[in-house]
């Protein structure tokens, strides 16, 4: 029920807009009280992250799960286990698209969605580190490669991309780029 009223509110914040929908609208809407709300959530920041949680992607299991590749760096292994994760999920919708733009758009739930990330990272890091000869630099590796993914989200929320693997290839694509040499212009 929990996580249906959550869905539901979620739905309808994305639809309408976080900040001009109240609770007792979205109660109403979704068919309960403003009471039967607050027995389920302490905040509209609740139900929506609720909502993102129950279709949230173990991205943990799928790199676990992924054989090593020979000459593969941990870049390219973080990049193979999102997109392979993401792939399981199969096509993102216009409603995933417009709840990615409403948490982008909504400091609150930029904040609460930035806090989940480090237990992202927390999950991530030892198994990368298990796979790495420098285990010591895995969570820096880790904590960059959900910036990435963070932004790969961002790009396919507003557009800028038409697939969120094509967006992850091409935020990896400019994290490669960092390892060039930077060309310095001549001061005049």
């Amino acid at each position: 029920m929990r996580t249906e009223i959550a869905q539901a509110m979620s739905d309808l914040f994305a639809a309408r807009g976080f900040d001009a929908v109240t609770v007792e609208e979205a109660a109403g809407q979704v068919g309960i009280s403003r009471a039967t709300f607050f027995r389920y959530f302490g905040s509209k920041e609740d139900a929506v992250l609720a909502a993102v949680e129950a279709s949230s992607i173990d991205y943990a299991a799928h790199l676990q799960s992924l054989p090593p590749l020979d000459g593969e760096t941990p870049w390219q292994l973080l990049l193979r286990a999102f997109k392979d994760a993401i792939a399981e999920q199969g096509e993102h919708s216009d409603l995933e698209r417009s709840r990615a733009l409403m948490i982008n758009s909504t400091v609150s739930l930029r904040t609460r969605m930035a806090q989940r990330r480090f237990a992202l990272e927390d999950a991530l890091t030892p198994v990368l580190a298990g796979r790495m000869d420098a285990p010591e630099a895995a969570r820096a590796v880790v904590t960059t490669a959900l910036a990435g993914l963070d932004l790969a989200w961002r790009r396919w929320a507003a557009g800028d991309e038409p697939t969120v693997a094509r967006s992850l290839d091409r935020v990896f694509e400019h994290l490669d780029t960092a390892n060039s040499p930077l060309t310095i212009a001549p001061r005049t």
